[in-house]
Parts: C-alpha cells; sequence; structure tokens
C-alpha cells in the first residue's frame, strides 16, 4: 500500500496515509509526518484541473500563432504541391482578392 503513496498535496496525502493504514488516524498521522518532512514545498491542496474551453483554447491559440509564424513555409510547401500536380490547384495568394469596380448601375431595389 505505502508504494501507491504519490504526494501531490498534503490533502492528498492525508487521505492516502488514511487509506494505506487502513482508517487508524494514529498510523496515519505516523506515516504522513514521515513523507511530509522532507517535503516543505508540498501545495496545501491540488491545483484544480484545466477545463475543456481552457484547453481548447490555448490549443486553438498555439496553432494560430504557429500558422503565422510559419506561412512562408506553408505557402512554399504548397506551391511545390502544386508544381508536383501539374499546376492542377489554384494558386496561393496570401492577399486577399480585391472585388472589380461595378461599372453598369445596379437595378433600383424598391422597383
Amino acid at each position: 500500500m505505502i508504494q501507491g503513496i504519490k504526494p501531490t498535496s498534503k490533502a492528498t496525502l492525508k487521505l492516502q496515509c488514511l487509506f494505506a493504514t487502513k482508517g487508524d488516524i494514529d498510523e496515519a498521522k505516523k506515516l504522513y509526518d514521515f513523507f511530509a518532512e522532507d517535503i516543505p514545498s508540498l501545495p496545501d491542496f491540488d491545483p484544480s484541473p484545466t477545463t475543456w474551453v481552457d484547453t481548447t483554447k490555448q490549443t486553438a491559440s498555439d496553432l494560430f500563432s504557429w500558422l503565422k509564424n510559419n506561412q512562408n513555409g506553408i505557402a512554399q510547401g504548397y506551391e511545390m504541391i502544386r508544381a508536383m500536380t501539374g499546376n492542377r490547384l489554384p494558386p496561393l495568394t496570401l492577399t486577399p482578392p480585391v472585388a472589380e469596380p461595378v461599372t453598369e448601375p445596379l437595378p433600383d431595389i424598391n422597383a
């Protein structure tokens, strides 16, 4: 049982010691003191796990940052694939297309 004790916080260590001693509080206190005396930086409680939303935000942020930092390499790779396929893929433009100006008048909306 003692091999399974993995102290990540004081609260967790107390519960694990109590479990390892099968509920004997005096023995659990001795075991806790034995482990805790060598780990002065042990936090009181385990940190709360990150939520799904926080993890998704961080992953998306990392992805967009990577894409921004590597856009030239990605463009070169795309052009290489385009050349290998005989230019059957549309060309990659890094600037957005500009709409052509309208030369003829538009019909009246209320007509």
